[in-house]
């Protein structure tokens, strides 16, 4: 592909193109280190570099073309001005690799939490059904059943346009991919012709990067407004929203696609008998059809808590949305075991249960305790609620008192301890969260190792520890330094 042929996708980006000369690129990219002869540079600027500081670099290393959005004069006629660098990323990235996502049907899944599980589900649903699908998110990306490791929830466009075309290469139908405010911030998915879009909920997180909630909703939003009734594929859009949600309304408020909605007691899809243990979660669904009417069916998922019902009704609502039966999806989601790091369970040999979940955010530690209470409620159970966690640092600040004082409302006891404490110092981590504390029911270990260790040292029968923050991750960042740490691990090293 010639470099004339990418640029009539950015027509409107082109502040002065009137010096490039055609030339047919090698290879694209925004990191200096790996540019090569006759590549195409991108400066952007990123979290920790700029990458207009690296400009000469680039040129020196053979770059033919380097695209940038800053204003710097540059003799060089390699350097071509835009106004939106990201966006002339993201869309030269989608023609050099062949346009990949109109070949498929895309299905993005964005929210605060239940990104993971709800994109998760949808992609073992289609692929119980014998559909060739693809999975981008948190946990890795999955090419059909083939695992591919990921830094990001939603890559970089570059990286996402390459690894669309390697899904579009193997003839994959179905693409289902977790965005994070970040991708849409970033323009990382920019171009890309959504078929379906699910919106899960949307609480405090990442206001270290959004000046506030409603920055970050809007950047939320721009998903659901870039959905037309009919995209470029000829293909009807759904957008598929929890009306039990404060933003679920607003979010859909301006997209041309066909709206869905889900809840508990309420939407096209809501829940009624609701029964859960620790194993699996039983209700009946009471579903849309021909439009007023409904019909009941009986939804039987090995995921635990409300959150997770959430999730699976978003799920179902997706599935259905790309043609498949009722009976098709509830079949599937049977075996559907709990993603990695998320409300994984660990029997202890006193009778105690051991839960390692991802909840990183004030919401998602609050619907988890709250998950485990009605469990053991249900149950007629005494135990007891120890909760193991931490804050991350380098991270929204806001947040670590509001955790603290969820966590010691509501456990029996509470073990703060670290949470990648990066490049701040752990104690001072801690102190903030103290700082939200009204309760004396905690303690402090700052190692997380040794606070899961007292865990179980204090746990007796039908208690239950909750190992929070981490999840799937399998390392532990200081002071810019991964060491190798994994919840599940350190429990079952003292089990």
């Amino acid at each position: 592909m010639q470099f004339s042929e990418m640029l009539e996708s950015i027509k409107d980006q082109i502040i002065d193109s009137s010096k490039i000369k055609d030339f047919t690129p090698n290879n694209l990219c925004y990191d200096s280190r790996v540019v090569g002869a006759g590549d195409v540079f991108f400066a952007i600027r990123g979290f920790k570099s700029n990458g207009n500081l690296f400009i000469n670099e680039a040129l020196m290393k053979g770059a033919e073309a380097v695209i940038t959005d800053t204003e710097i004069a540059y003799s060089d006629s390699r350097v071509l001005h835009v106004k939106d660098v990201r966006k002339a990323m993201a869309l030269m990235s989608a023609r050099f690799y062949g346009n990949p996502s109109s070949k498929m049907k895309v299905i993005g899944v964005t929210g605060t939490n239940g990104k993971t599980t709800t994109s998760t589900l949808i992609y073992h649903i289609l692929r119980s059904n014998g559909k060739k699908c693809s999975l981008i998110g948190t946990n890795g990306n999955f090419i059909n059943n083939r695992f591919i490791e990921t830094s990001h929830t939603t890559p970089e466009s570059i990286d996402l346009q390459k690894l669309l075309k390697e899904m579009a290469d193997e003839r994959v139908e179905f693409v289902c991919m977790e965005v994070s405010s970040h991708a849409l911030a970033l323009q990382r998915v920019y171009g890309i012709d959504f078929d379906i879009a699910v919106y899960t909920n949307l609480t405090p997180e990442h206001l270290d990067f959004h000046p506030d909630m409603e920055s970050y909703f809007l950047v939320k939003k721009e998903l659901f407004d870039s959905l037309n009734r009919i995209n470029s594929k000829n293909n009807q859009t759904y957008a598929i929203y929890n009306i039990d949600d404060e933003f679920g309304r607003r979010i859909v408020a301006k997209t041309e696609a066909e709206r869905v909605s889900y809840g508990l007691a309420s939407g096209m899809y809501e829940c009624e008998e609701i029964e859960m243990d620790f194993n699996a979660t039983k209700f009946n669904l009471l579903v849309p059809r021909n439009g007023e009417d409904t019909i009941n069916i009986k939804v039987k998922t090995l995921l635990t808590g409300k959150f997770n019902i959430y999730n699976t009704v978003a799920a179902i609502s997706a599935a259905h949305a790309t043609g498949l039966s009722y009976k098709q999806i509830t079949s599937s989601i049977k075996d559907f075991k709990p993603v990695e790091g998320r409300f994984n369970q660990i029997r202890l040999k006193n009778g105690a249960t051991a839960i390692v979940d991802y909840s990183h955010t004030p919401d998602s530690l609050l619907k988890a305790l709250i998950t485990i209470d009605e469990i053991l409620s249900g149950m007629n159970s005494k135990g007891k609620i120890i909760t193991v966690f931490g804050c991350g640092g380098d991270r929204d600040k806001s947040k670590r008192p509001l955790m603290g004082s969820i966590a010691t409302e509501r456990s029996d006891r509470v073990i703060i301890t670290s949470d990648n404490p990066r490049n701040e110092e752990p104690m001072e981590i801690i102190e903030e969260i103290k700082s939200g504390i009204k309760k004396n029911n905690y303690i402090v270990i700052e190692n997380r190792e040794e606070a899961i260790r007292k865990a179980i040292e204090l746990c007796s029968k039908n208690d239950v520890i909750l190992v929070a923050g981490k999840g799937h991750e399998t390392y532990q960042e200081i002071k810019g330094v991964k060491h190798h740490f994994i919840d599940k691990e350190i429990i079952e090293k003292f089990i």
